[in-house]
């Protein structure tokens, strides 16, 4: 990840202490690598060790492993470091630059429960406060939906690229590491391709095998990587050879499900507005296919962030916000076809981040 001015990081750094305080926390705790990245523009390689940025009333600090010193050396200047040593888990560093606080917020879907404890035995109190982190995140400023766009360009052409060079016989698995390395070789620090064939798409979610590519099928392409820190997460459909009917009408759909949920995606409206606007489209062509998922997600330093396009997140989406659209229909032993792009909730309505045309691909045969 780029470094961030020392300006930006502390305005984060404060954000974050003044919602702890108004949550009544004496200190908070940032342990994921997306949040860490947030506060410090580092992201941690997290195996068995701690990793940590807490924030007291009083300053901030990162505590890491000796090992991965090196690599906080560019931090600002007003986050103390702290290493430890193989010998500590670092736990006992962790509480000695919490310097007596005791009520302390944590991101409870990442901190592991044995350290919870551990900090419990030591007389610090966690409390479940990763909204704070995940609210502040989902806003993002100019520069960081500039990152967003440009991660959607790389995804562009690791589509247009894979689509070029499919070919009769590829098999899932083929294809979807030569799209992993062609994204690699364009600046990806991590790719996560999804290609599938045919039947195979149904399942949305199903891993790549040897399945080859025939004739006929529909070919479901969801692509996204990460640059500079921030993600793009795109999916096209192609058809090989001219577009059969299913293909055909079932693309027309989803794409008219994907209007009216970018057309909902607008500051104020509840997240589940937008899954309802394209469930409503998607489940009135039962005939065709199921809606399996909801609408989207948000997208920055996480590929899948809050908050989720969902029936039941009630959250009002703000300005800076910056969702997948991605609607879909899937019918058992025939296939999946399914449009995603990257929408921002602008001042004055939604902004598209990706330039793909919306037409369903049709691939020689």
């Amino acid at each position: 990840m780029s470094a961030l001015a020392d300006r930006a990081v502390d305005a984060r750094l404060d954000d974050v202490r003044a919602a702890a305080a108004e949550a009544g926390l004496d200190a908070y705790v940032a342990t994921s690598d997306e949040s860490i990245a947030y506060l410090t523009g580092f992201r941690p390689l997290q195996l068995e060790r701690f990793f940590g940025v807490v924030l007291r009333e009083s300053g901030a600090a990162v505590v890491v492993p000796k090992l991965d010193e090196g690599q906080i050396a560019g931090a600002s200047a007003s986050l103390e470091r702290i290493s430890y040593e193989a010998a500590s888990d670092g736990i006992p560093e962790l509480v000695a630059a919490l310097g007596g606080a005791r009520s302390v917020g944590v991101e409870e879907d990442h901190i592991v429960l044995a350290r919870t404890l551990a900090l419990e035995n030591r007389g610090v109190a966690p409390v479940p406060a990763g909204s704070i982190l995940a609210s502040l995140r989902a806003r993002k400023d100019a520069a960081e939906v500039e990152q967003i766009r440009r991660a959607c360009e790389l995804v562009e052409v690791g589509l247009e690229q894979m689509f070029a060079e499919l070919r009769l016989g590829d098999t899932e698995q083929a294809v979807n590491a030569r799209v992993e390395g062609r994204l690699r070789e364009h600046g990806a620090t991590d790719s996560h391709p999804l290609i599938l064939f045919g039947e195979n798409a149904a399942n949305p979610h199903a891993q790549p095998g040897i399945r080859k590519l025939r004739a006929g099928d529909v070919v479901c392409a969801d692509l996204s990587a990460r640059l500079d820190g921030y993600w793009g997460d795109l999916t096209r459909c192609a058809t090989v050879g001219p577009a059969g009917d299913w293909a055909r009408a079932t693309w027309a759909v989803v794409r008219e499900a994907q209007a009216a949920a970018i057309e909902a995606c607008r500051a104020g409206v509840p997240a589940r507005d937008l899954d309802a606007a394209q469930r409503r489209i998607v489940e009135a062509a039962p005939e065709l296919g199921q809606c399996l998922h909801g609408a989207g997600h948000a997208i920055g330093l996480a590929l899948h962030e809050p908050p989720f396009l969902v029936p039941r997140t009630e959250t009002p989406l703000e300005v800076g916000m910056v969702f997948t659209i991605e609607p879909g229909l899937y019918q058992h032993g025939t296939g999946g076809i399914r449009l995603e792009d990257d929408v921002l909730v602008g001042p004055d309505g939604p902004q598209i981040l990706s330039t793909l045309p919306l037409e369903l691909v049709e691939l020689p045969s």
